[in-house]
């Protein structure tokens, strides 16, 4: 449907439900009643038909008749509603004859002794945009500045305000009445609307105002305080204003100390845009940090600590200084907050705090550790990662850490003990001073370890760092005594096929028919001829049974969890605890010499632990699952290692160190890659220095600023300002020989998408009432109502549209064009092209753990699983492909050591404007031919992300496919 007159100009929707259509001649009897009830009952029918598009305006003149003349405040509270939504303009475009009577009701209204009846009145006028009507109220509407009740001068000052902005000639003393009425007025809510409509009439006569009352500022009440800040703020940067500067600072210095936190955070945010000085930042940030512990708002303590982040780019040694006021926020329950206060936190670490953080930190810690502690395993979690950041960047506060983090390997949260040993791998490779310490720490905790993926880490630990003679015999003993009792399967219990022993010419282990556990016999049959009796073994006795049953129990209860975890066919575990015995075993002989007693001794006890394991994973009845085949390969490369360990001393020893040691150094420089996105961008050789001292007063602004500010305003950054981004966002609507040509230049801004639509009237008529008619599907909602224009002959005419987004979801935008011309009576129609939109507008590059990336994986339900299919033929080129593509960020490291070995298997990370988390992996195989082959698996909480990547992706892998404009 077209734009209506109610959709122009009706600031109010009511919703309501008809029975049916609305009949005229039962709404007339209803207004000719003398009873008030029956009145209101029709107004409120006449206007629930006006929203749903009925046709009453036969109805103006009895409702001006029966309705305007009584006293009954309902009554004219509806009259007010119903004048909202009424078209006052007739068919020729004038305003109806019928409003000079509601006129002549609306000053009966502002004289009105009731001061509900004029206060409610006023604030219709608020909304009226008709200039006829309102010229002949102006002198009512003064009037009432001077009422004796605050409600009516209250509105009085809102009338005045709205009707200055849209029709300033209306009342040119606009501006010397409301001063006038401001000197005298002693009601906070009069005072703060009179004070608010002199800032946008005359803001030189609102800051005379202001600077003689500054001194009673404080006690003016908290709505006042607001506008004063905000006007303070806005001229700050004016020539005037620099010789009341100090005054104006001493009074927000008061205000920031306000009971009121709306006041004292605005008054913090005032100081900051005031001054720059080290004394003014630090009252800022007492205020900031003040109300983190007072308010309990969870968004208020968010927007807080983002304002905090913001200060910490330019004022960060101030904020350094005041680290530990920051950390108080950490009694909050909520573990978001503490998040995002520890992660401010660990950047604002320096050699001068660094200790005091790390012992807040570690009191906290032991709080987790109380049952009555809420959501103590996840803020476990976060106080060790803040740990271990301090730790790698403080070196001197590493021994209070490591030892403290070292109780926590056994803690029944796998995540936050995963990060404990992670943290413990990091500081052995980094601090070689403490690695003993370390280690004998870790084999006394080694049997409290609860979960595999610790076990693992730990026991790769043990295989690399275990150098010195005695932790390297205490190591070797611990993970025996752990593992138990060897081999796992008895000689008796062992499997047919390897009892045997043998394999065929594949390798496979052989395979023996069931009939050779049963025994045969002969049998003579009735017709005296000879038959073969199959007979099983006889089965245990009961008493047999139970006493096996019980043997089995408390071996059990007996056992370690080492081996529990191993009996219950962690296949992965078998293969850690092979490579780190193989380790620790091929240190004591090259420690002891090759071919002694002691390093012969050791050998067999590895070895015979290894072909444990092996046979372990083989056999079917004491293992819950069968060993997988790559551990089962990895064993059989650490048996031929024992066996021929001079020859492969090198590779075990050595290498795995140096990559370990690479990796280290490539998280590093990533890390800082990251620390210095945050920083102020720095100024090229030949880049303009805007200095304000130095500019025109014309031009004392902050460039800079201004230059972000736009720059986000219209949606865009430095790189994206040319002009091939700009037409790749132009979007044709309709075609070259319609009536009406139009397109689109579209523009993102986070949470909102603006259209620009450009219509040219090709015709040689003028186009009447011409609307573009929007639609949305998806979670695309749209938030403005377009006007009718009317466009003259071959000329063009400018629409902005404004739409909301709520997600990621890719959604489209379709519509038409309505007009009419003035010799047709029928409305013509153009349909639009649909604009669908791209979600690479939505997502940006981000950085997680490859823990975190690994928990969200676990998380996350959906999934879109995409077949390669492109005629790339390079793995890393093919990798930065698809992150392009996908505007994701990957988060492995040295890709380009995927070249030489033919496959590739890396984590692609993204974020988009809502919170929602994308993740990717990709893993692909290179052939001999050079074709490349694999999947593309994306995980995201909700479909619409996921579906929509993969089909960026799909439509995107080949080489000459040119990708969707951003």
């Amino acid at each position: 449907m077209p734009t209506t007159a109610l959709e122009r100009q009706c600031t109010l929707l009511l919703p309501g439900e008809t029975s049916g259509p609305v009949k005229v001649e039962d709404l007339m009897k209803q207004l000719e009643s003398k009873k008030d009830e029956d009145k209101i009952e029709a107004m409120k029918s006449i206007i629930t038909g006006i929203i749903h598009g009925e046709e009453l305006g036969r109805l103006l003149m009895p409702i001006i008749k029966f309705c305007t003349q009584s006293n009954n405040h309902t009554l004219k509270k509806l009259l007010l509603i119903y004048w909202e939504i009424l078209d006052m303009y007739g068919e020729d475009g004038k305003l109806r004859p019928e409003m000079i009577l509601v006129c002549e009701g609306m000053k009966k209204n502002l004289v009105h002794p009731n001061e509900y009846v004029r206060g409610s009145t006023l604030r219709f006028l608020c909304k009226l945009r008709e200039a006829d009507i309102l010229q002949s109220l102006i002198p009512s509407i003064t009037a009432n500045l001077e009422h004796r009740n605050a409600y009516v001068r209250k509105n009085a000052v809102l009338a005045v305000f709205h009707i200055f902005n849209k029709f300033p000639t209306l009342i040119p003393d606009a501006a010397d009445l409301i001063e006038r009425i401001l000197s005298s007025e002693v009601d906070s809510a009069a005072r703060r609307n009179a004070f608010l409509m002199l800032f946008h009439a005359s803001e030189q006569k609102a800051m005379a105002y202001l600077y003689s009352n500054l001194d009673q500022l404080p006690s003016l009440g908290e709505s006042f305080q607001l506008v004063a800040l905000e006007l303070i703020r806005k001229v700050s940067r004016s020539p005037a204003f620099a010789a009341v500067k100090s005054r104006y600072l001493r009074c927000i210095y008061t205000l920031t100390e306000y009971p009121s936190n709306p006041v004292a955070y605005e008054a913090a945010n005032t100081l900051i845009s005031l001054s720059s000085a080290p004394i003014a930042v630090r009252r800022a940030v007492t205020a900031y940090t003040r109300l983190l512990s007072a308010e309990s708002d969870s968004s208020v303590k968010l927007i807080i600590l983002g304002r905090l982040r913001q200060l910490r780019k330019r004022h960060g040694s101030v904020l350094s200084d005041m680290v530990m006021d920051v950390l108080r926020s950490l009694t909050t329950p909520n573990n978001d907050i503490r998040r995002k206060t520890l992660e401010l936190c660990m950047r604002l670490l320096s050699p001068r705090n660094v200790q005091n953080v790390v012992s807040v930190l570690k009191k906290e810690l032991m709080k987790t550790d109380s049952p009555s502690h809420e959501d103590s395993l996840e803020y476990r979690k976060i106080l060790v990662d803040s740990l271990h950041r301090c730790a790698v960047k403080f070196p001197e506060v590493v021994p209070a850490v490591v030892h403290l983090l070292m109780n926590y390997v056994g803690d029944e949260n796998t995540a936050g003990a995963k990060d404990v040993i992670l943290f413990v791998r990091h500081i052995v490779e980094e601090y070689p001073k403490l690695r003993v310490s370390i280690l004998n720490r870790l084999l006394e905790n080694f049997d409290e370890i609860r979960s595999s993926d610790v076990y693992r880490v730990a026991l790769w630990i043990l295989g690399e760092y275990a150098e010195e003679p005695a932790v390297l015999d205490v190591a070797l003993r611990t993970v025996r005594d752990l593992v138990g009792p060897l081999p796992f399967v008895p000689a008796a219990e062992a499997d047919p096929a390897d009892q045997d022993g043998g394999e065929d010419e594949k390798g496979d282990v052989k395979t023996e028919t069931k009939s050779s556990k049963r025994e045969q016999k002969s049998k003579v049959l009735a017709d005296g001829t000879y038959a073969s009796q199959s007979a099983a073994p006889a089965l245990e006795s009961e008493a047999k049974r139970r006493k096996r049953k019980q043997e089995e129990e408390d071996e059990s209860e007996s056992e370690t969890k080492l081996r529990a975890l191993l009996l219950s066919g962690d296949s992965f575990l078998a293969a850690c605890l092979a490579s780190s015995v193989t380790k620790m075993v091929l240190r004591f002989c090259k420690i002891r010499k090759h071919g002694t007693l002691a390093s012969n001794s050791q050998l067999a006890k590895g070895l015979l632990m290894l072909t444990s394991l092996l046979r372990l994973g083989e056999h079917q009845a004491k293992a819950k699952a069968k060993l997988d085949r790559d551990s089962r390969q990895r064993i059989l490369t650490c048996i031929h290692a024992l066996l021929h360990p001079e020859a492969v001393e090198e590779a075990f020893l050595a290498k795995c160190r140096e990559r370990f040691h690479g990796m280290l150094q490539t998280y590093k420089a990533i890390d800082n890659a990251d620390e210095g996105e945050d920083l102020d961008d720095h100024k090229e050789v030949d880049d303009v220095i805007a200095i304000r001292q130095l500019s025109a007063e014309k031009e004392l602004h902050d460039v800079n600023a201004d230059e972000a500010g736009v720059k986000k305003a219209v949606g865009a950054d430095a790189n994206t300002l040319d002009i091939n981004s700009k037409l790749s966002r132009v979007y044709q609507l309709t075609g070259f020989a319609d009536s009406v040509y139009a397109e689109a230049y579209l523009t993102v801004l986070d949470y909102d998408i603006l259209l620009d639509i450009l219509v040219v009237n090709q015709t040689d008529e003028a186009l009447q009432k011409l609307t573009v008619e929007l639609n949305t599907s998806g979670d695309l909602k749209l938030s403005d109502r377009v006007q009718e224009h009317t466009i003259a002959p071959h000329e063009s005419k400018t629409i902005n549209v404004s739409i909301k987004v709520s997600s990621t979801e890719s959604g489209v935008i379709f519509g038409n064009i309505v007009y009419s011309t003035a010799k047709g009576v029928d409305k013509k129609i153009v349909v639009l092209n649909s604009i669908h939109m791209d979600i690479m507008d939505y997502i940006h590059p981000a950085t997680c753990t490859d823990v975190e990336f690994r928990s969200m994986w676990a998380e996350f339900e959906w999934e879109n699983k995409v077949s390669v299919n492109t005629d790339f033929t390079d793995l890393s080129e093919y990798l930065n492909h698809i992150v392009k593509i996908t505007n994701m960020k990957c988060l492995t490291p040295d890709v380009e050591q995927y070249r030489e070995c033919g496959f590739l298997a890396a984590n692609l990370y993204a974020c988009s404007i809502f919170g929602e988390d994308a993740l990717l992996n990709l893993s692909v195989e290179q052939h001999k031919s050079g074709k490349i082959t694999g999947y593309v698996r994306i995980r995201s909480k909700t479909q619409g992300v996921a579906l929509s990547l993969g089909d960026k992706i799909t439509s995107n892998q080949r080489k000459d496919a040119k990708p969707a404009a951003k």
